[in-house]
């Protein structure tokens, strides 16, 4: 089981997120928005309307000018990340991709609460698992799940919020509608971004070569070739899936990104990550 280590922590120290985010608004928040709220920095004032809480109401003022007024305060707002992760057994059948997940996971952890947001980590195994930070950094992930994403994304919509920011790391390969798996993650959500994690034979299987495919869900076995028609075909599948993918979060405002782990996660965050929009240096 890959770990994702305190250096990847420390990565994400030196970045931010910056994905598109329309907060949540509310009375608990640690950040001030652009509108009026609760917060307890002043803002202005305004004529008293039917209905205003009167605690808010300016007694000086009214005493200067025999009008209520009503103080008003710069809202605040609730920002959190909830960062999905696809716990497949799909997820671990190369060790460099299993490995770039768990540490890419740590990495925008670590730069969401560097940038004052609250972060909750649900795991997509067999069922959908909220995990707590230090869990995640001291055990990582057991790749396990044997059932399809978007089964398991259903069933994980009662441990999401409004308003929050939706991060989702997965390879995507399992058996999916686009359109109703990108519009079941942005329903509600303040932003959105899907992160497609590949091993270099996803995205670039050999050809001519001898292969015994294992279904990572059923555990059922595939002796063929990987001859040049056969792969041709593949890719060409895999590029209607991400084509589709990309589509759809065009269409909801959401951002996608495809990493393939022939890099470390350094140098994924200095590239595709940062020309993605998902992360700029801190």
């Amino acid at each position: 089981m890959p770990l994702p280590g305190l250096e990847a922590v420390a990565l994400g120290e030196l970045y931010r997120l910056a994905l598109a985010y329309a907060p949540r608004r509310g009375p608990a928040g640690e950040r001030l928005g652009k509108g009026t709220g609760a917060s307890l920095e002043y803002q202005d004032r305004r004529a008293y309307s039917p209905g205003d809480d009167v605690r808010h109401l300016d007694w000086r003022a009214f005493a200067r000018t025999d009008q209520l007024m009503v103080r008003q305060y710069r809202e605040e707002i609730l920002p959190q990340v909830e960062l999905l992760i696809d716990g497949s057994r799909s997820m671990a059948v190369d060790d460099a991709k299993a490995e770039l997940t768990v540490r890419l996971a740590a990495v925008l952890s670590s730069a969401a609460q560097a940038d004052g947001y609250r972060v909750s980590i649900v795991v997509l195994g067999d069922r959908p698992e909220p995990v707590e930070d230090s869990v995640f950094l001291q055990r990582g992930i057991d790749f396990n799940g044997a059932r399809p994403l978007a089964d398991v994304l259903r069933e994980a919509h009662g441990l999401l919020r409004a308003g929050n920011l939706r991060i989702l790391l997965s390879d995507f390969l399992s058996p999916h509608v686009a359109r109703d798996l990108v519009r079941g993650l942005a329903r509600g959500a303040g932003g959105l971004g899907l992160i497609q994690l590949l091993a270099t034979d996803d995205a670039t299987p050999p050809v001519d070569a001898a292969l015994r495919l294992t279904d990572a869900e059923s555990r059922e076995d595939l002796d063929l070739v990987l001859e040049a028609p056969l792969r041709d075909r593949y890719l060409a599948r895999l590029e209607r899936l991400v084509g589709g993918l990309q589509e759809e979060c065009v269409r909801h405002g959401a951002t996608f990104v495809r990493l393939v782990a022939d890099a470390t996660v350094e140098e994924q965050c200095r590239g595709a990550l940062m020309r993605g929009g998902v992360l700029v240096p801190a």
